[in-house]
This record gives structure tokens, sequence and C-alpha cells, in this order.
């Protein structure tokens, strides 16, 4: 018996200890899975617009697994960058669409000088002589080309026997055929600033390019003039005030949102709308249509033009770059950006044109037409400024709406406003509370959810529920003026939908959600996720995927079949459409004002505070 006891000990003790190895193991294994974690480079990329979260993002996180990427979706602005280095915030990795080097240089000794890198070099001299200054240096590249034209639908001008435009002359024809059947010939979405400049600029491109008007546009983007040439811009303004009256534009359509014309366009009753290449895949007619991208036309057929912009530049910050292995990671990132991999991600559709000598990119069918244009170098690359952005919409409008009446009053307004103060730099706020924009497990990201709290409270919703990128920096203690207050959470591709939905919908709205992949609503890492406001999530993370657990109303599990009021908060066209369709939702009232309305309305209109943070989130 005795023995038997001490046998029985001996295997006790043994396994004891094997499960104490076995746990220590375990947490010997953990503590390096989080040591990993803790290890891991940081990288902050500010994004231009949402269309780098459809798979782009999740590209560079899987490519790069050594490195903790933060993404923000930054305002489309040089001056977005501006203000994040008055603040000492400089992201890592910058991008923009909006480029023009009359912005740029104010930014120039903040940023990381590019010429004499491999990088630099595998672009076609031409395009890189765009990006040099003065003394040499390079601080932004282009990634690859969208190209700019009139989209047709060639099915319905088949359908009403009108022959396909080949010049202005013809086109004008075209859309005095289709008024005549009844059928709207063009249209546009001219409440968009830069379709008022596109089209402003885009049927002047013989002008624009001409020897007098390259020699304008030097004197204007190195900053030795602040006005339009009248012998190179009357002329602009008189070709469209001729299009405007022949095509028949009005004040209805300088209304027109982003949308209208789309849509329009889609239901067979409009022939022709100013678009991209990304437009004719995502807006290709009737469903079986036959869509081209076709140029701006000229007086004969040899003055039709493209007008082309990169679809966005990269740069990086001089912050962190004299550390040589730092050095060599961001521009390894960047090369990945803009190599051919990269590059395959943001041409997604085959509808863009490469920069680079390394960098093949396949065309569409319906955007054959413009490779004898490309073999011609017929590509307008459009000026950009950002007060060419403005003062292009608030003149093109004044003209649609018969507030100025000929070219001669067209430039003198636009010149009024080139000398004149640039609006919305008067301090109108004060902010009390810095929020960090940083994601961390214990408290989520704090200036998204300020902001996702006040577009409650002043909404009067029950519910919250945002993806944090679109907050785009931290909120910063000081003064701010109404630019510097849109800075924060201004995005084109966000836009607020209402809804009213169960709280068993709202389970299946976040389910679906962090499942969702290659959409532009999709979570790739921490700073992708969503914030709540009004609700809690408990979430697991596990190889880089997320699953949800609960949904918590002030600690109380959700009530699955109670009825709630939400504001959903992203892109509207691809991520709102797709996880509405999976929780049974068919309309969402997208006319709400922005994330940057609801900050004016509180800062500003109510001289309060934005809403405290909360903890919204349990990350596991």
């Amino acid at each position: 018996m005795k023995k038997l006891f001490v046998l029985l000990l001996c295997i006790l003790i043994s396994i004891v200890f094997i499960t104490s190895c076995s746990k220590n193991a375990s947490i010997r294994e953990k503590s390096a899975e989080e040591e990993q974690e803790i290890t891991k480079e940081k990288v902050v990329v500010a994004c231009w617009g949402n269309q780098m979260l459809d798979t782009y993002t999740s590209y560079l996180c899987e490519k790069f697994p050594q490195v903790e990427f933060e993404f923000v979706l930054a305002t489309n602005s040089t001056d977005y960058y501006r203000f994040r280095q008055d603040h000492d915030d400089m992201p890592d990795i910058l991008t923009v669409r909006r480029f023009a080097l009359k912005d740029a240089v104010l930014l120039k000794d903040y940023l990381y000088d590019l010429s004499n890198t491999e990088l630099a070099s595998k672009y076609y001299g031409s395009y890189l002589d765009s990006y040099t200054y003065d003394d040499g240096s390079v601080n932004w590249l282009p990634t690859c080309a969208e190209v700019d034209g009139f989209i047709i639908n060639k099915t319905l001008f088949d359908e009403n026997n009108i022959p396909i435009p080949t010049d202005y002359s013809s086109f004008i024809a075209s859309c005095e055929a289709f008024d005549e059947r009844g059928i709207r010939s063009y249209v546009s979405d001219f409440a968009a600033d830069y379709t008022c400049m596109e089209v402003l600029q885009g049927v002047s491109i013989p002008v624009l390019q001409s020897m007098e008007g390259r020699k304008w546009r030097v004197q204007y983007e190195s900053g030795m003039t602040n006005q339009l040439s009248k012998e190179v811009w009357l002329p602009v303004f008189e070709n469209f005030f001729d299009f405007v009256e022949k095509v028949g534009l009005g004040k209805e359509d300088a209304n027109y949102p982003n949308r209208t014309p789309k849509d329009m366009f889609s239901q067979g009753k409009a022939a022709m709308y100013r678009g991209t290449g990304a437009d004719v895949i995502t807006f290709p007619g009737r469903g079986n249509d036959e869509v081209l991208l076709m140029p701006y036309y000229g007086s004969t057929s040899n003055d039709n033009w493209y007008l082309t912009y990169p679809t966005f530049q990269i740069a990086a910050s001089n912050k962190g770059m004299d550390d040589p292995k730092r050095e060599k990671l961001i521009l390894d990132i960047m090369d990945a950006m803009v190599n051919q991999q990269g590059q395959d991600h943001i041409s997604y559709g085959k509808n863009m044109v490469p920069y680079r000598k390394d960098v093949t990119l396949e065309l569409m069918p319906e955007m054959d037409n413009i490779k004898p244009y490309i073999n011609l170098n017929k590509l307008y690359i459009r000026l950009a400024s950002n007060e060419m952005f403005r003062i292009s919409k608030d003149v093109v409008q004044m003209i649609l709406k018969g507030e100025v009446k000929t070219p001669e009053e067209a430039l003198d307004a636009f010149n009024m406003e080139l000398a004149g103060e640039e609006p919305g730099k008067e301090i109108v706020a004060h902010i009390d509370t810095y929020y960090s924009n940083d994601f961390s497990p214990e408290y989520g990201n704090q200036a998204a959810s300020a902001i996702a709290n006040t577009m409650r409270s002043i909404s009067g919703v029950d519910f919250v529920f945002m993806q944090s990128c679109y907050v785009a920096s931290d909120i910063y203690s000081g003064y701010y003026s109404q630019k510097d207050l849109s800075y924060i959470a201004k995005n084109d591709g966000g836009w607020p939908g209402y809804v009213e939905l169960t709280g068993d919908q709202l389970y299946t709205l976040v389910e679906a959600t962090l499942s969702m992949t290659g959409n532009r609503g999709a979570v790739c890492n921490d700073s992708t996720l969503y914030v709540s406001s009004g609700f809690e999530m408990d979430i697991t993370k596990k190889d880089g995927k997320y699953t949800l657990n609960a949904l918590t109303v002030n600690g109380i599990e959700l009530d699955k079949d109670k009825k709630y009021s939400l504001i959903i908060y992203g892109d509207r066209d691809w991520y709102m459409t797709e996880v509405m369709n999976k929780i049974g939702i068919t309309s969402v009232d997208t006319n709400g004002p922005k994330a940057e309305e609801y900050l004016t309305e509180c800062l500003v209109n109510q001289a309060r505070q934005l809403e405290a943070s909360s903890k919204y989130i349990t990350l596991r």
C-alpha cells in the first residue's frame, strides 16, 4: 500500500511538473508574440482618399508584416500636411491627389529629398521634370495617371443613329440630336470643384498647351504671377461660354452632385458625362451598354486631348530618416507603393497609365481608343493648385447661374479672387482637450470616439458606427480656423448614412463589416477598425482577423429585438451598398451632414466643446 501511495504521488508530481512546463512554455510563447507586436516598427501613412482602403492598404500590411501601419484618411490637399507640420506631427508617408508645385513648395524643408534615390531613377525623365525644384531636389513622385474625358454611351448613340463625335463641331451636333429626341446629351457634377476645374481646362487644352500657355504656367507654378494671363485665359473662358450655351447647361447643373449625372447615365437618361476610367468601371451604362472614354474635343480631331492627373503622389517626411535602418524601410515601402505590384492594386480595373519605366498597365477595351493619344503624348496634366480648385468652382458656378455674363467678366472675377485673401483662415474655435488618434486595445481611437460621440449628441440618433481612420489626425488642443477644423475629418469619400434597424440587424452589420475584404469599408488592421458611439463592441483579433463576440449598451447586452436609429459613416457607393444588402435594408438616407459639418456645428455655431471620448471597444 505504501508503495502504491509513493507511485501515485510520483505520478501526481510528474503531471503537475509537465502541466507547469506546458503552461510556462505557453506563457513564453505568448510573451514572444507580444514582444513581436511591441517591437514592430510603426509607420504612419496618410491616405489621400478611401480608394486606398480597397485592397491597397491590406497589400501593404501583407507585404510588410514587421510594420505596424497606422492609416488615416487625409484631406486631399497639401495644406493638410502644413496643418500636421504646424503641430510637429507629420505622417511618415504622405499621399495627395490634388497637387501643384506652387502649393507643395511650402513643405519642401520638411520632406525627404528623393532625387538621388533608386526610387526616382525608375521614372521617365519627362515626368520627373514636373516634380523637380530649381535646386534639383525632388520630394514627390506620381503613381499612375488617371485619365479624364467624356464618357459616352455608344449603344445609346447607335440606337438613335447619332454618329460618335470626332471633334467639337460633331460633339455639338450630337448634343442637338439627343436634345431633339428628349434625351439629355451631356451632364456633369458641377457642384464638385474638380469637375468645374477640369471641364474649364478640358475644353481649351490646345490653348493651355500653346507656347504662351506653357510659359504662363511656369510663371504661375513658380510664384512669379498670381493672375491669369489675358492672352491665354480669355480664349479659355470664351470656349467655356460657347460650350455652356451650345450644350444647354444652366442653373440646375450648378447644383448637380457627384452621383446625379452617373445615375442619369446608368438609366439611359443621359448620353455623356465627364468622368474617368474608374467611372467607366463603376457606372457602365444600363448594364450591357457599350461605353467609351472619349477625349475633350477640339476644333479638329488633331486638337482632341485627354486630361490626366496622377491618381496620387507620394512623399516622405524627413522625420526619422536620419536612422539608416528606418530610412531604408520607408523607401522600401514607398517602392512597394509605386512598383508593378503596387500599381496593379491601384489600377484594379486596367484603367490607368504608368509613369514608371518598369511598370506596364494593361488598358481595358473601353479605353483602347486612348492608345494613339498616349503615343502622340496628347495627355494634358491638369493645373491643380488649391486655389485653382476653389476659384474654378466659384467662377464656373457664377457662369452657369448667369451671375457673370461675358468671358471678360469671368476672367476679371477669377483674377479678383486670386488677388484676394483665401477664405477660412480666421480663428473660429478653441478646442480645450487633446485626443489621440492612435489606436490602443485599452481605449480604442479616442479622437474618433470624441467625434462619433459629438455626431450622436447633435444628431439625436441612438448610435453612430464609423471607420476610425476617417478621423485624419490627433485632435490638438488650441485655436482653430475653419480650414483647420476641416483637416480633422474631411474626406470626399466619407458620407453619413441614416437608417433604422433592429439590434439583431446591428449585430449583422458589425459582423459583416469585420469580415469584409476588398472593399472600401474593409478592416485591414487596428487603425482601420470602426468606432462605435452609444454601444460597445467586444472583439477578438486572431491571425489578423477580427470577429465579434458581443455588443452592449452601458455594459448590458444589446436588445436584439429593439429598434434603433443609426448613422453609419463611410463609403456610400461601395461599402454601404454591400453591407446594407446583407442586413436587408434597401434604402439609406445619405443627405445628412458630414463629420466636418458636425465639428463646425458643435465648436463654432454652438460654441461648445466636443463630447468626451468613451471606452467603446474591448479587443481580445
